[in-house]
């Protein structure tokens, strides 16, 4: 019960992500791009929106959302997501549709501007194994 303890002082203000939202005009697609890219299954599947999680909880849920026609306005929200090795991860993801859209070079980070089959943009981007040794680091 102690480590649990710990843990939860790490989160910000005691707030973590409970769920990230994502417009999409192909559910079906964006929900089997999804779950294998991160590894999440199918938590509820319905109508017009399909909600993924973590097997084991962890993490916050992904929830996609389908639109009629993606608008101008698309990716007001992008994800980022740590890796230990951003080149063999951005390559993995353009196997299963993923697009390279740039390469990231700055001085605290490295990876990759990548696109879903849709074209919303996400960052993968290189952590090392020390991003992995705490939750939500």
């Amino acid at each position: 019960m102690r480590h649990h303890a710990r843990v939860a002082r790490f989160e910000t203000h005691g707030l973590r992500v409970a769920r990230v939202g994502v417009d999409c005009v192909d559910v079906d697609r964006m929900t089997r791009f999804w779950s294998r890219a991160l590894g999440y299954e199918i938590a509820h599947r319905g109508g017009d929106t399909a909600e993924l999680r973590h097997p084991a909880s962890a993490g916050p849920k992904l929830l996609l959302r389908q639109v009629r026609k993606l608008g101008p306005a698309r990716n007001r929200l992008q994800l980022d997501l740590y890796a230990v090795d951003a080149e063999r991860v951005a390559s993995w993801l353009a196997t299963l549709g993923a697009r390279r859209v740039r390469r990231i070079d700055a001085i605290d980070e490295a990876g990759y501007l990548l696109a879903d089959p849709e074209g919303n943009e996400f960052r993968v981007i290189t952590a090392g194994p020390a991003a992995f040794t705490r939750p939500f680091a």
